[in-house]
């Protein structure tokens, strides 16, 4: 089945147009078109009003003997929606519009009566002015009057419309400078916050200056030269407390563990409800197929309260490492220093009494001194020692803290 709309037709390759006979149609034909109404109207026979752009299938036909400059005028006839009588109207190409013609009276449009109002008072006009020369001088006169005002009315709006403008434009100005001054209020308030925090950073990390000895090239002069040495502090000075020190897992634990409250005892019933009325309860602690998992969740909450408790004291531990490890790195170094600075004098001392003496205690005084040395080396071997030791300590201990951290992990992931 071919389709009902299509733009193409198919045309067989021996088609010859010519051979179809031509239709012969009366003069003055009707033919069925589909129209939309072009204006409301009313019908004369029941009273029914038609809407413009109402739809029809209305007769077309041409109006024979008349025309408008050789443009030809068509006639519509359609049926009233209501009472069925037959409505006609035709074109009327010299206003370019419509015009009822039978069966229907076109309504009341003022806009269309517009045009023609005026067109008879310009007539009137210029008659009453023909016949009295004082009238049209008084018209024109109003004319010119009414001119200067519509004129001066322009000149205002002008001056109004520039006179904003000014005012615009200082306006914009005014907040431009306000913007201005905002935004340099707020650099230096910016710039303020800035020193308050370089202040803060000097007062938590100071610097404590402390002099060493450093060794001349040819190994008989000796200077001082200040060593500094960067000290952790806190901002206010204030230790922490220990339950600030704790992470909110284990602020929660113990709060649960101090906020208890022992449920309280229920009278015994005998396996009996209110009523009196004896029911038969499956055994407590046991669970699916009926195997008893009561003493393996006791020992689980056992465990895990066990290892809470040890990362509790390991916490607590890296806690007061953390405080106390450097106070005892500082005390060291300044023990250190006292010890140099002790020795530095002791040799100087020793150095200006063996020029003094003979060449025997000369050398007795130079075999003390590689004594001395020896035993500053020793000193400095062992501190060394005990700060490898203590960073030795600390991994150890943060390694230990991550082992029970994921054992704590695992036990929470097997009781869920």
């Amino acid at each position: 089945m071919s389709e009902r709309k299509v733009l193409n037709k198919y045309f067989p390759p021996d088609f010859d147009p010519e051979l179809i006979p031509r239709r012969k149609q009366p003069k003055n034909s009707q033919q069925v078109v589909r129209l939309m109404a072009p204006f409301s109207m009313r019908c004369n026979t029941c009273g029914e009003y038609i809407y413009k752009g109402k739809k029809f299938n209305a007769r077309k036909e041409t109006v024979e003997g008349e025309d408008y400059y050789g443009i030809k005028i068509f006639r519509f006839y359609i049926k009233c929606t209501l009472c069925s009588a037959e409505i006609t109207f035709k074109t009327d190409p010299k206003n370019t519009d419509y015009s009822a013609e039978h069966g229907a009276s076109r309504n009341f449009e003022p806009w269309r009566e517009e045009g023609a109002v005026e067109e008879e008072d310009r007539l009137a006009k210029l008659e009453e002015e023909e016949n009295n020369p004082m009238k049209a001088l008084e018209n024109r006169t109003t004319d010119s009057k009414r001119e200067m005002d519509i004129l001066d009315a322009l000149q205002d709006i002008r001056a109004r419309n520039a006179r904003n403008e000014r005012v615009g434009n200082s306006v914009d100005l005014i907040a431009q400078t306000g913007m201005e001054e905002v935004e340099h209020a707020e650099d230096i308030e910016k710039k303020r916050l800035e020193e308050e925090d370089e202040k803060l950073i000097r007062e938590v990390f100071s610097r404590v200056a402390g002099p060493s000895t450093l060794a001349a090239s040819g190994g008989t002069e000796s200077e001082e030269a200040s060593t500094v040495v960067t000290v952790k502090r806190k901002a206010d000075d204030i230790e922490p407390s220990l339950h600030s020190l704790l992470p909110e897992s284990a602020r929660a634990l113990i709060h649960t563990k101090s906020t208890a409250v022992h449920a309280t005892k229920k009278k015994k019933l005998d396996g009996k409800n209110p009523l009196g009325i004896k029911l038969k309860r499956p055994a407590q602690g046991r669970g699916k197929g009926g195997l008893n998992t009561e003493p393996f969740d006791e020992a689980l909450d056992r465990r895990i309260w066990s290892l809470a408790d040890t990362r509790l004291q390991w916490q607590k531990r890296i806690a007061e490492t953390r405080r106390t490890l450097p106070q005892e790195i500082e005390t060291s170094v300044l023990d250190l220093l006292d010890q140099h600075r002790g020795t530095d004098g002791d040799e100087t001392t020793a150095f200006k009494d063996n020029m003094v003496d003979t060449a025997d205690t000369e050398i007795e005084d130079y075999g003390d001194v590689l004594a001395r040395y020896s035993q500053m080396e020793e000193v400095l071997q062992r501190t060394l020692a005990l700060g490898e030791e203590l960073d030795q300590t600390t991994t150890s201990q943060e390694e230990r803290v991550e082992r029970v951290r994921t054992v704590t992990d695992e036990v929470k992931s097997l009781k869920v």
